[in-house]
């Protein structure tokens, strides 16, 4: 998923540990494709990966053609086409994973694009894909978190993450967070690992808190 705060974009998603012999931070979805773009990716995590790549590619392109960073308005519709050219030809199938993409520039400032493996390409204040993402979108519409900074908006976006998996509390799981911001000069910056395990306590115990008020 990923959010537009006041001063910022975050990305984040939730994952389950599979085996309980896989080390903590392993198997990411966040990642840079350059110093201010971040993406996140949910679905099959091979696609994603290959997403990620050309992504990198797309922007070392463009900066070597026209020696500026590439807007994010272009990335996003240069990566909607590659989605798109996966289900026009016989010989490929679509790709199995969308892509949410947090960018910055010069002349648009922050901004967030999601695309589906559909290859359409749409610009949020915020959105979300996979499982759970009906909740997360009540819950982004009913947070106006553009009126929130990033800092008050995380602990926010890491409870929604594991709400919305509501169904798999009984397992373990772990969260994956990023921030694009004014704070971190316009630089995508994906939180340490310590980081996110705190936050993911203490959005499990908010959540207990609040269904003990509610028995």
């Amino acid at each position: 998923m990923g959010v537009v705060c006041k001063d910022g974009i975050i990305l984040g998603t939730e994952k389950i540990i599979l085996n309980k012999m896989m080390i903590s931070g392993t198997d990411k979805r966040v990642y840079s494709t350059s110093k201010s773009n971040g993406m996140v990716f949910n679905g099959m995590v091979p696609d994603g990966r290959a997403v990620m790549q050309r992504a990198r590619e797309e922007t070392d392109q463009y900066e070597k053609n026209f020696g500026i960073r590439i807007p994010g308005s272009v990335l996003a519709e240069r990566m909607a086409l590659h989605y798109h050219s996966k289900t026009i030809y016989a010989s490929y199938r679509p790709i199995g994973s969308a892509a949410i993409f947090a960018t910055w520039d010069n002349m648009k400032g922050a901004q967030l694009f999601m695309v589906e493996p559909s290859g359409q390409m749409l610009q949020y204040y915020g959105c979300c894909s996979g499982r759970g993402k009906q909740l997360c979108r009540n819950e982004i519409e009913k947070g106006k978190f553009r009126e929130v900074s990033v800092q008050d908006a995380l602990p926010l976006v890491a409870k929604m993450l594991l709400k919305s998996q509501d169904e798999m509390r009984d397992k373990k799981m772990e969260i994956e967070l990023s921030v694009l911001s004014e704070s971190t000069k316009w630089q995508h910056k994906i939180l340490d690992r310590a980081t996110c395990d705190r936050m993911c306590k203490e959005a499990l115990e908010a959540i207990e808190n609040e269904d003990e008020e509610m028995n």
